[in-house]
Order: C-alpha cells, then structure tokens, then sequence
C-alpha cells in the first residue's frame, strides 16, 4: 500500500499562498491610486512585481513537490518512508514489521473525520515512535500493519514459531 498525504491539506497551503497573492493584487491598486508609485518607481515595481509572482509560484512548486514525492510504503516486511525535506533533500527511513508493537490513529479534528484522514503513530521495539502525519486510508493502513505484524506470529526464545 502507498500512502500520500490527503488532498484537502494540501489544497489548503495551496490556498493559503494563493490568499497572500490575491492580497498582494488589493494592495498593487491600491498604491496606485494613492498616488505613491510615481512614474520613476513603475518600473522597479513592477520588476519587484513579478519577482514576487516568481515566489509564489515557487512556493506553490515546493508544496506540490512535497505532497507528491512524501510517500509511505506499507509492505508484508515492512514499512519505508519517503520524506521530501526540500526541493533537493530527502530522508528515506525503513522498519520491519516484526518490530511494531502499537500502531495508534489520530483523527484531529471535525474535517478530518469526514474526509478519513488523519495521522498514524507507530511504536516500535527500542526506537523512536514512527508517525505519519495527515494521511488517507489510516484505518486500512492500521489495519493492513497489524495484520502483517500478526501474521508473522510470535518466536520463543527456544526458536519456534507460534
């Protein structure tokens, strides 16, 4: 199972920057109508214009380029997580699923129960917690690791399997 984050965060960074943009356009006419662009600074504002244009689209780049190289892979082995950092950074972090010892489903809030995503933390033997944050399908998710950690049964110390 791959598993991204869900649509509807990143559709809201996304507006989040658009919002700032659109203030921006409020703010242009503004000035202008206020007679504080002078016909001298016309043209270093509107370079400084599309360099701020540049940015955000940059911006809205970063944040796509984050929600769709983040991924997680669920296996019968294991679970890999594939974490952007930034635009040429990138962390990728595995563990077995015979280390799992609690698998926890976060739902934070009204929006995310309605639209079924959520966050899932992981608890495994001696290491740090392993949690993936605003992802879709947690339930399936939770499900398929606890079944994979299930089914791989329980070895005493004398080397059986159980």
């Amino acid at each position: 199972m791959v598993l991204h984050r869900h649509w509807i965060v990143v559709v809201a960074k996304i507006a989040a920057i658009i919002f700032i943009f659109l203030f921006s356009l409020i703010i242009i006419p503004l000035l202008i109508s206020m007679d504080f662009l002078v016909a001298e600074l016309v043209g270093p504002a509107l370079f400084f214009f599309v360099v701020y244009l540049m940015l955000i689209l940059l911006m809205i780049f970063l944040v796509w380029i984050n929600y769709y190289l983040d991924s997680w892979i669920i296996t019968t082995d294991r679970v890999i997580d594939i974490d952007q950092k930034s635009l040429f950074y990138r962390e990728v972090s595995e563990f077995m699923l015979d280390r799992v010892e609690d698998v926890t489903v976060e739902v934070p809030g009204i929006l995310a129960t309605f639209l079924h995503y959520g966050n899932i933390r992981i608890q495994t033997a001696g290491e740090k917690p392993f949690t993936i944050y605003d992802v879709s399908h947690i339930y399936e998710a939770k499900r398929i690791i606890l079944e994979n950690t299930n089914r791989r049964g329980v070895t005493t110390l004398s080397g059986t399997h159980i």
